[in-house]
């Protein structure tokens, strides 16, 4: 097998190898909501290809695969213009400061933690926070959340309370990501939650954070299991 050839293989076991058919279902059935969503309002194919991107790019998450960071960008720079669009400034802000660069960050701390199934799969190595890790994570996100929705105020931002806290919880989960813990998903299933209202008036975000909140519990369940390996 040539170069060439090798690096294809790779790639197509990256992309479609280690599925389960559920996951096939449930991804085809929301992305096909976010088409949907669209065809009904279609006042923005960016929050459309923002949704299936961000889609794509969760469930490659929950499943620990590297290649997450290639779809996570396409979302990143969509859902800035999105967030934009909706003077939600403290999303634009966690986009251009928190999910870009940790597309690139997430990528490299990520290659040098993988682990091989024995069939050709790969997926990261998940680890658990301690009693004291919790206690300190949830005593930085308190003061910060208070300080961050003080500045959304002062700037004259929407929902500032709401978004300021989606803010810091989305910092933090992205920061446990990164690092390879699991109870980053815990952070996950809160901030879809809280998201679900912010976006209520937006058709193809709403559908989007839904689906974000199921794959975040499936997310839990399989890093749990990733962590005891």
């Amino acid at each position: 097998m040539s170069k060439q050839e090798h690096l294809i293989a790779q790639i197509k076991q990256e992309f479609f190898g280690g599925w389960k058919a559920f996951e096939v279902l449930w991804l085809s059935i929301f992305v096909a909501a976010q088409i949907w969503a669209y065809t009904q309002n279609p006042d923005s194919w960016l929050a459309m290809i923002s949704g299936i991107a961000g889609l794509i790019c969760v469930v490659f998450v929950s499943k620990g695969k590297i290649s997450n960071y290639f779809f996570g960008l396409i979302f990143a720079y969509t859902y800035f213009y999105v967030a934009w669009g909706n003077n939600f400034l403290g999303e634009m802000n966690t986009t251009l400061y928190v999910y870009i660069p940790a597309q690139f960050i997430g990528y490299f701390m990520w290659k040098a933690n993988m682990q091989n199934d024995g069939q050709g799969n790969e997926s990261v190595i998940a680890k658990a926070l301690s009693l004291k890790g919790w206690i300190i994570m949830l005593a930085l996100m308190a003061v910060s959340t208070l300080g961050f929705i003080e500045i959304l105020n002062r700037a004259g931002g929407s929902s500032t309370g709401l978004d300021g806290l989606t803010t810091i919880i989305t910092f933090t989960a992205q920061l446990l990501m990164i690092l390879r813990y699991r109870e980053q998903w815990l952070l996950w299933i809160a901030l879809n939650i809280f998201s679900i209202f912010l976006w209520a008036e937006t058709p193809a975000m709403y559908i989007m954070f839904s689906s974000y909140l199921i794959n975040s519990i499936y997310g839990y369940w399989n890093w749990s299991r990733l962590s005891k390996k």
